[in-house]
């Protein structure tokens, strides 16, 4: 004897049913919008800094004394060295002298202007220093590097060793990221050439406006790696931020010229576009109600992405043919990074720990081992450089 269902009955398992799909595929449209928007535009944000980190309670000659405007985990009682900005005015704090239960006392430098008492404040890991010579009084000189795009600005810090080291900045960033670094390496007598590439400010915008992480600006690297060969250096020392350090592996993995490497210095790559979304999509809130998003919604959202935007997300996995990098490699990555994820670096090191060793930065967020401990990252650059073969 058949079973007959009745209509209403289906009818309203359907009704739940749909609505529960439709709305999967609208935060599925809404990941992926985002996705393109915020991953893939190539867009800068040059809105003046919201100083909502800390409040000035009080200033000396040398000395500043903040309270978070946030909790505890704030950068004003983590870390060593940041860069202090607001408006109107930056300097930066390092020692920590004090602390109470409400703020935290450090050593100050002003380089323009002094904020007062109830001042709002933000706390940075890059300076606001617009050259190298501002930055660490090195000399420098403003040249161009020929990308199949077009020319693209660079500075180029001389130095007396034929190892050069080659900077390349993280996404949406600009070249004065590196100047937080850049007098490690020329300490060590290192010619130093600080690029730009495609869809920089200062750059060339690429024909469709899109950031390819990796697997279309290696080639704006390998022109900086032509013109360091040109002008004599002997043995490549690539350093990367982010998607610069996914650049670099990129490099690796496809250039001619990657047998000139003598080894890289990563830190937080961007090693795998995918996964660093899908940190992203754990960490995001759906807007309006505030809550997370789904995961299953997350899923749908990378695939709708793959289809509106033509992303290949296995492409963007660089560790998937990291063995054909044959340079030693050394990862610094923070273990509290919430924008590329740190078990990325930990996965490549373990893959290839012949060649690959990291150095982890306990609390660092993204970007932030060298203000969290400025000392051991040093140590780790020093000795890295060091020990390559025919080091400088």
């Amino acid at each position: 004897m058949a079973i007959v269902i009745p209509r209403r009955f289906l009818l309203a398992l359907a009704v739940p049913l749909l609505a529960g799909l439709l709305g999967l595929l609208c935060v599925g449209w809404y990941v992926s919008g985002r996705i393109g928007n915020e991953a893939l535009r190539a867009a800068y944000d040059h809105r003046p800094p919201l100083c909502d980190d800390a409040v000035v309670v009080a200033l000396t000659d040398s000395t500043i004394t903040l309270r978070p405007a946030a909790d505890d985990s704030s950068r004003v009682r983590r870390g060593t060295t940041w860069g202090l900005r607001w408006r109107g005015g930056w300097g930066d704090v390092d020692t920590l002298l004090g602390a109470s239960s409400s703020a935290v006392t450090r050593r100050f430098h002003a380089h323009l202007g002094r904020p007062q008492p109830g001042t709002h404040v933000d706390l940075s890991a890059e300076t606001a220093w617009s050259n190298p010579r501002q930055a660490c009084d090195l000399p420098f000189q403003e040249v161009r590097v020929q990308t199949e795009l077009g020319p693209t600005p660079a500075w180029l810090v001389p130095g007396a060793s034929d190892t050069w080291a080659i900077l390349v900045h993280g996404k949406g960033a600009e070249r004065t990221q590196a100047l937080r670094v850049l007098e490690l390496y020329a300490q060590q007598g290192m010619p130093c050439l600080v690029l730009t590439y495609r869809n920089d400010p200062e750059g060339i915008a690429s024909p469709d406006g899109r950031y390819h992480y990796g697997l279309t600006e290696w080639k704006d690297l390998e022109a900086g790696v032509r013109l360091a060969l040109a002008h004599g250096a002997r043995r490549i020392v690539p350093v990367g931020d982010s998607m610069g350090g996914g650049i670099i592996l990129a490099f690796l993995e496809n250039s001619v010229l990657a047998t000139r490497v003598q080894g890289a210095i990563l830190e937080a790559p961007m090693i795998d576009f995918g996964a660093t979304i899908d940190l992203g999509i754990r960490l995001a809130r759906m807007p309006l109600i505030g809550l997370p998003i789904p995961g299953l919604a997350g899923t749908v959202g990378k695939e709708l992405a793959a289809i509106r935007y033509g992303i290949d997300w296995r492409s963007l996995d660089l560790s998937i043919e990291a063995g054909r990098i044959r340079a030693p490699v050394l990862l610094l990555h923070g273990d509290a990074d919430d924008v590329v994820p740190f078990e990325s670096s930990l996965a490549l090191a373990t893959r290839f720990p012949d060649r690959v060793s990291l150095v982890r930065f306990h609390g660092a967020r993204h970007l932030e081992c060298r203000s969290i401990d400025p000392d051991r990252y040093d140590a780790a650059v020093t000795k890295f450089l060091q020990e390559l073969p025919g080091s400088p």
